[in-house]
């Protein structure tokens, strides 16, 4: 094995003898040859590097160039190497020798990348790295790459009597390292070129595959030449520099196969593009137009011989030279559309119509930025500005007048667009099963009135049944049975459905002509633009409707709503002054009475189906002859007018309302009796207002349902007295516990046995301007209002406040103390601990007070109640039912209530006397001594009262007979003055 720890570069004969000293003749073929070969790759390198600059930027070429002019280093570095007479020159040579080559395998292994496609860039980074360092370590070593120690320099002897400077010495692991590299980059450039050659058997391809063979083999043989493993002449710098021969060449083949290619595509795509395109010269003659171009002016090559486009006067005249002239002047240019009618020009053969053509100019340019052909790409845009008249026409309309002004302007347009002589819009109706209502018919040019369009055996009913649009020819032959088109002496009819956006049929829109109409196909995209137009307007004015009558009509019963009633009342004259003072109108406020007790008892649901039914019976009633609204819950108007007598036929109405609504309703499986209060109120009333009108049916209703439910009452100006009354007794009562307006009042009960037993708490209110207001009048006022429940809270205070103080005083009283609860404040969940923490506040013993309450306020929730009231008796509190045998008196649930104590009510003790029979009082004592419960007879007035019921048996006693309800010091009083005996 050779010893390669020296290197003869050139270093021996085929013999292994050295070749003498330096000096001797040198190879001047060798290095003619080698200058030769570069000033060629000087040539190459100049020629791709401008056609590498030519645009588009050709990398490859540009690649390539910097690849000619590392091997012209790497020829004329290897002529200084041969020529060399002493180590620094040889050196020197050397060293820009392996520089070359750290430049060149680089820049071909990009080149080899570019040309194929193949490999990965971030590896060709990191190899052009290594060979940067390698050339980085070239310079940088004193004897370059290739040796590890001093040189010695000598002559080789070529086989034709010439010889070549050469060296000797110690070989770098940097050159092993470097040939590696090289012959790595070559090999990836040979698998590349293989892999394109298997699907790209061209010449080219041959070509460069070749010379990518070629480098690697001389590299392997230069680089055992290098290493002392072969003696022979070193080869790489003699194949590397036939390089720009080779490659140079396949790579010209390649671009001009490419360019030829490049031709044939956009020759293939002017011939085959839908659109019409014509190439002309910058001086504006036509090179070539493709078949598109030939149909659309109906013109053929040859008769463009001698035309030049930029010298015609019709386009000139039409304005669009200065375009044209833009785009010819080496800028993108849209020509706008014009019009072109045979016609102006006989030259034209295209159809016999006038067209709308817009162009676009694209100039071409060379790769020195010339222009050296413009395209004309034509577009026949006729259709287009046709449907965009259509689409004017259309917005035309629809600035036009709303509803059915819009409608009789759009089919008026429609017939010109068209040229025919009818155009209809008509919709479904439910009331025409066979045949269609029109909203707008032209005839002529002029809207005419509503027409039928019949369904069965037409043209119309045909469009309808294929739910697409059609174009009849010849349409009274196919449709003899068409009375519409016969009686018009149509010829052709087009139509097409009004669909909505769900997809279902509106309507039709439809035209017709005496005279075969012409551009149907045309017209057919114009005409799906007026139908999408109408459907939408149709669709508007339906959810318009819808909406309008969400707004003024009640969701659950469909009747007229609270604000359909204030368009009523607006729209009725003289609302706000009577006319001649004799009103005209009446206004029924219906109010179903004990509707709330079937809602909370059966549950909404019912509840619901029962307004419903309402509503019909009511409608029923009314028919035509009254307007009928749901103002909302139970309440329903019905609103009517008359010039004469309006009192009486208000009042006839509401008696038919009350009787029909007496006859049972049927609500699924149930059947109800509704009854019904009714308030009137008539106008127009001087200075009366919407909201008067209803606030005096309001108070008419109010008024009838105090007089106990299923009345019927006329408002008067006295009512509107008493609601002035009530809101003055509203306010005050706001104000009346803060102002100490409230006192308390005391009546003495008695026992016929131990005297005083005890006495009413009772209540007054001392108005500051009304005086002194009955309980009567205010406490309703007060349960309504809300105000009850500090009222009761406060006088269940003073009550024990006074009881504590007359305790602690030492009155002579030890009776209770009654208070009367009303049943909203009796509801609170909180009424116990209520009372309790009053009592414990004053220190008052629990038996000492009474709560008496009605039935109405027991019998609420029984269950409730009766837990409440065993809370109460278990604290000692006792308990009164008050105005006993006035409600529903039952001893079902009289068995259970926990109670101390009934009181007769006042009514019953008026009404007796000594010979007459009283059962019903007598029962009620009977009842009492049987359930172990007190009995007191209240509004006891005279002697003889007392004695009656002392007689029936009854025990206690309250009334005027003997006291009036007293003040606190008038009740001490009475106290002191010994009024405590028994009655007798």
């Amino acid at each position: 094995m050779p010893d390669l720890r020296r290197s003869l570069c050139y270093s021996c004969n085929r013999d292994g003898q050295d070749q003498g000293p330096v000096g001797g003749k040198s190879g001047d073929m060798v290095v003619f040859s080698l200058l030769i070969l570069s000033g060629m790759c000087v040539m190459a390198a100049v020629l791709h590097g401008l056609a590498a600059l030519r645009r588009p930027f050709d990398r490859t070429q540009s690649i390539f160039a910097g690849m000619c002019l590392a091997i012209v280093g790497y020829g004329i570095s290897q002529v200084v190497c041969f020529t060399a007479n002493d180590v620094p020159t040889y050196l020197a040579g050397l060293k820009s020798n392996f520089l070359s080559i750290c430049i060149f395998i680089p820049l071909y292994g990009y080149f080899i990348r570019c040309y194929t496609g193949k490999g990965s860039l971030k590896v060709l980074h990191v190899v052009s790295l290594c060979f940067a360092g390698l050339a980085v370590l070239n310079f940088w070593q004193t004897n370059s790459l290739q040796f590890d120690s001093a040189i010695r320099l000598q002559q080789f002897k070529l086989p034709w009597s010439e010889s070549v400077t050469l060296a000797t010495g110690k070989i770098s692991l940097a050159l092993q390292f470097g040939i590696l590299l090289v012959v790595g980059v070559l090999s990836y450039g040979v698998y590349a070129l293989v892999s394109v050659w298997q699907r790209d058997h061209s010449g080219t391809v041959a070509a460069m595959l070749l010379a990518g063979i070629l480098f690697l083999m001389s590299t392997v043989q230069g680089g055992l030449v290098r290493l002392g493993l072969l003696d022979f002449i070193h080869l790489p710098p003699f194949v590397f520099m036939l390089m720009p021969v080779i490659m140079g060449t396949a790579l010209d083949r390649e671009s001009t196969r490419r360019l030829r290619a490049s031709e044939r595509r956009f020759r293939s795509l002017v011939e085959q593009s839908p659109f019409s395109i014509q190439v002309l010269t910058p001086q504006g003659e036509t090179i070539q137009v493709n078949r598109a171009w030939e149909q659309l002016w109906g013109l053929a090559p040859e008769d463009m011989v001698g035309y030049s486009l930029l010298e015609d006067p019709q386009l000139t005249e039409k304005g669009a030279m200065p375009y044209l002239r833009r785009g010819f002047g080496g800028e993108a240019t849209e020509v706008p559309a014009l019009v072109y009618n045979p016609a102006d020009d006989p030259q034209l053969k295209g159809p016999p119509r006038d067209r709308w053509v817009g162009a676009y100019v694209y100039p071409i340019k060379d790769g020195d930025g010339r222009i050296s052909d413009v395209i004309l790409v034509h577009q026949d845009v006729t259709d287009k500005k046709r449907t965009d008249d259509a689409i004017q026409l259309v917005a035309a309309a629809v600035s036009s007048s709303a509803n059915d002004e819009f409608f009789e302007q759009l089919v008026i347009n429609l017939a010109l667009v068209f040229g025919a002589s009818d155009a209809f819009i008509a919709v479904k109706d439910p009331k025409l099963e066979h045949a269609l209502r029109t909203l707008a018919y032209s005839a002529n040019g002029r809207v005419v009135g509503e027409r039928l369009i019949p369904l069965i055996g037409s043209a119309a009913g045909e469009v309808l049944r294929q739910g697409k649009e059609m174009c009849i020819h010849d349409v009274q032959r196919r449709f003899p049975q068409d009375s519409l088109l016969s009686d018009l002496g149509a010829v052709d009819f087009v139509a097409t459905p009004l669909r909505g956006s769900k997809g279902e049929v509106l309507g039709l829109l439809g035209l017709s002509d005496t005279r075969p109409l012409t551009h149907i196909e045309q017209n057919m995209r114009i005409l799906e633009i007026f139908a999408a137009r109408v459907a939408s307007e149709l669709q508007r004015q339906q959810a318009e409707t819808h909406i309008r009558h969400m707004a003024y009509h009640d969701y659950l019963t469909g009747l007229p709503n609270r604000a359909q009633l204030h368009e009523w009342l607006s729209g009725v004259g003289g609302v706000d002054s009577a006319e001649q003072n004799l009103p005209k109108n009446a206004l029924l406020l219906i109010d179903l009475d004990h509707f709330k007790t079937i809602n909370d008892a059966l549950g909404h649901e019912v509840g619901d189906e029962l307004l419903k039914a309402v509503a019909n019976r009511l409608q029923t009633i009314v028919a035509s002859e009254a307007r009928l609204a749901r103002l909302g819950g139970d309440e329903f108007v019905i609103m009517l007018s008359s010039d004469t007598d309006i009192q009486s036929r208000a009042f006839a109405m509401a008696a038919r309302v009350m009787a029909g609504l007496s006859q049972l309703l049927d609500v699924g499986e149930r059947s109800f009796s509704v009854g019904a209060s009714i308030g009137v109120a008539l106008f127009p009333t001087e200075g009366g207002t919407e909201a008067d009108i209803l606030r005096h049916a309001d108070l008419a209703l109010y008024e009838a349902k105090k007089s106990g439910r299923g009345a019927v009452n006329l408002f008067k100006a006295s009512l509107q007295t008493a609601v002035a009354n009530r809101l003055q007794l509203e306010e005050g009562l706001r104000n009346a516990l803060g102002n100490q307006e409230l006192q308390l009042r005391f009546q003495p009960q008695l026992g016929r046995r131990e005297g005083v037993a005890g006495a009413e708490v009772l209540l007054r209110w001392k108005h500051p301007q009304l005086g002194y207001v009955p309980p009567v009048d205010f406490i309703p006022v007060a349960e309504e209002t809300g105000g009850i429940h500090a009222i009761g809270s406060w006088v269940l205070n003073e009550a024990c406040r006074h009881l504590s103080d007359w305790v602690r005083a030492a009155v002579p009283f030890d009776g209770h103390l009654s208070i009367n609860v009303s049943a909203w404040q009796f509801s609170r969940p909180d009424f116990v601990e209520q009372v309790r923490d009053a009592l414990l506040e004053h220190a008052v013993p629990p038996h000492r007070l009474m709560l008496e309450l009605t039935e109405s306020a027991l019998l609420y929730d029984l269950q409730e109640t009766i837990e409440k009231l065993q809370a109460l008796r278990s604290h000692g509190v006792g308990v009164a039912l008050d105005d006993f045998g006035t409600g529903y008196s039952s001893l079902a649930y009289l068995r259970d209530l926990p109670l101390d104590q009934l009181k007769i009510d006042k009514s019953f003790i008026a009404e007796l006397g000594d010979e007459t029979e009283h059962p019903l009082v007598e029962s009620i004592i009977d009842i009492g001594r049987n359930m172990g419960l007190v009995v007191m007879a209240e509004g006891v007035e005279t002697e003889a009262h007392c004695q009656r019921l002392i007689e029936l048996g009854c025990e206690y006693f309250q009334g005027y007979f003997f006291a009036r309800p007293l003040t606190e010091e008038d009740f001490l009083s009475w106290l002191d003055e010994g009024h405590v005996v028994a009655p007798v």
